[in-house]
């Protein structure tokens, strides 16, 4: 038997600002998590729900776009109205003019040492007693579409040829590069990209343009662990930035409350939830109570070796409930052998990737979901909105929507014994109270329909572009903000974009977060467009080593503006551990 869906009062259908929708992202790889998936879902929903055109934007140089634009297709994932575009398969199959400036002659090819033809396709040498690397982007034809020179002791350079061999463009970074194609992709329209890898956030943060309305989407958590006060060091380039953007998207409002109180309120904040594909009925009952279903990436932050100690213990007390692990990663052979130490391998089956993963919710009465952080739990909301009830860890954010024996059980985080007794609870539940708690997590989840949340988007849409147009008349706009405590006292940095910034005054006041302790202030000495001052040592000690108010007051012939810049964290890393630390993110990148 099905149960119906909630009857809804007719609206309007929502809409969207007139203006080009992109989706930002590096790249979409064959088995993508949830980030990835919350993007093609919510691309499509503008589509289906708003009648908009979204173009995916990615830099990957990955060979063959082709392929991933059928394996998306094939899966539903693009539809009319969605397409894909890359950096370098443009630079592959786009004619460019010969380049009309002055091209730098790239180093004169020599015998390679050693050559690598990697996953991207690109054919990379090495040169035995040199530091060079050379990386070739090649056509299908095998013509040099871009030749990318890379050494320690010089500039790197990115040349663009013709298929003719003729130079049509030259870069000394590969973000030049990626902004030159955004300017010639864009061309001057008005457009709304919105940006969800927060690798590709550090880039799209520098990318102002007049008529690019630029919103972050936040997916995860921005914390160390659970300390409300402790900002992620990944996060910290963008989120020391976030004022540069038009908008800052968030799943929940807790987590934008928690946001404003760590850093301060930039004005920019909003709360959409991820949309979601609910079905208009489900099944009273489930087909076996007993099921059990997680969708998930196989890595450390889930803590699926917590779920399986769940359902150990469940079965320890005579229930024989089993579990399908969708997904995979890299710690599948350590669960694995986890499985078979607790002696439930028979009882647990990893079925590995399914680009459809949610779909086997329907056919499964209960999830667990044992993760250290969330930002807005996708996955769990699609369990919820088939029916199968959750049994999660009250962690800050993304579980809050469940509530224990409505819609499901939600027990304290990293409590294994209460997450045996809430599964236990769960397979012995009468018939008539089952199929009301699948009914309250299918309304649960109804709330986030299509419709609902384009809604919402149309409406943070147009603020955003309110905001840009506001700060392309004029407005200030603080670049690169950085507050550091080297040696104990205070470093301040920053990058001044207003009229007349080269001849400004500009002035910092800082004061601790919980406001104890005078204001300190201090001018700040310039070098061309950078701003930077160090605090006497006395004035650093008055405000200790904690977060600090962040204000700069900045003084033109015509004008004295105050911005507020938000709570900042000191970085207390030197130079050298900050150029180590870059280092590693951009190994990992690649």
């Amino acid at each position: 038997m099905l149960l119906p869906a909630l009857t809804a009062t007719p609206t309007a259908t929502p809409s969207l600002p007139a203006r080009r929708q992109l989706a930002v992202t590096w790249g979409i790889p064959q088995e993508y998590g949830g980030m990835t998936a919350a993007l093609l879902h919510r691309s499509r929903t503008l589509v289906e729900v708003a009648g908009a055109d979204v173009e995916i934007v990615t830099f990957d140089p990955a060979p063959e776009f082709s392929l991933t634009r059928a394996r998306l297709a094939d899966r539903g994932e693009l539809v009319p109205g969605m397409s894909l575009r890359n950096v370098y398969e443009d630079l592959r199959t786009v004619h460019r003019p010969a380049a009309t400036v002055a091209v730098v002659p790239a180093p004169a090819e020599r015998p390679h040492d050693e050559e690598l033809v990697g996953p991207d396709g690109a054919i990379r040498h090495w040169h035995r007693g040199s530091d060079l690397e050379r990386v070739e982007h090649l056509r299908s034809d095998g013509t040099l579409a871009l030749l990318d020179d890379r050494a320690s002791n010089a500039p790197r350079r990115l040349t663009a040829f013709d298929e003719a061999g003729l130079p049509t463009g030259q870069w000394d970074t590969a973000s030049a590069l990626y902004f030159d194609w955004l300017d010639e992709l864009i061309a001057g329209d008005a457009v709304v990209a919105i940006v969800d890898s927060k690798a590709v956030a550090r880039l799209m943060q520098r990318y102002r343009r007049p008529r690019v309305t630029l919103v972050y989407v936040v997916h995860g958590s921005h914390l160390a662990g659970q300390d409300v006060r402790s900002l992620d060091d990944t996060r910290r380039g963008v989120f020391d930035n976030l004022h540069r953007w038009d908008a800052v998207v968030l799943q929940t409002e807790r987590q934008r409350t928690d946001v404003i109180d760590l850093l301060g309120d930039t004005g920019n904040l909003e709360v959409v939830p991820n949309p979601l594909a609910v079905p208009a009925a489900i099944r009273r009952l489930p087909p076996d109570r007993l099921r059990g279903v997680i969708v998930s990436r196989l890595s450390a932050l889930k803590r699926l070796d917590h779920a399986l100690r769940v359902v150990a213990g469940v079965r320890a007390m005579g229930l024989p409930v089993t579990l399908d692990i969708i997904g995979d990663g890299r710690q599948r052979t350590r669960l694995e052998r986890v499985a078979a130490d607790l002696g439930i391998s028979e009882a647990v089956r990893f079925s590995g990737y399914d680009p459809d993963g949610a779909a086997h919710f329907a056919e499964a009465a209960w999830t667990l979901l044992t993760s250290r952080s969330e930002g807005g739990s996708l996955v769990l909301l699609e369990a919820m909105a088939a029916g199968c009830l959750p049994i999660v860890y009250d962690i800050r954010y993304g579980t809050d929507v469940v509530q224990t024996r409505r819609n499901g059980w939600r027990v304290p985080d990293g409590d294994v014994e209460a997450a045996v007794r809430a599964l236990a609870e769960a397979c012995v539940l009468d018939d008539d109270d089952l199929a009301m708690m699948r009914r309250n997590a299918h309304r649960t989840a109804q709330a986030r329909d299509g419709a609902a949340v384009v809604a919402q988007w149309g409406d943070v849409q147009r603020r955003a572009g309110a905001r840009h147009e506001q700060a392309a008349n004029g407005e200030t706009v603080l670049h690169r903000i950085r507050v550091r405590r080297l040696g104990g006292r205070h470093v301040v940095t920053a990058i001044v974009a207003a009229p007349h910034a080269a001849s400004a005054s500009v002035e910092v006041r800082l004061r601790a977060r919980d406001g104890r302790g005078a204001a300190t202030r201090s001018r700040m000495r310039s070098v061309g467009p950078l701003r930077f001052t160090r605090l006497a040592r006395g004035s650093s000690e008055s405000l200790g080593d904690g977060p600090v108010r962040t204000r700069f007051a900045i003084t033109t012939a015509d004008d004295v503006r105050v911005v507020d810049a938000g709570v900042r964290h000191p970085d207390p890393r030197s130079l050298a551990r900050r150029i180590a630390d870059r280092a590693r993110r951009l190994v990992h990148r690649a």
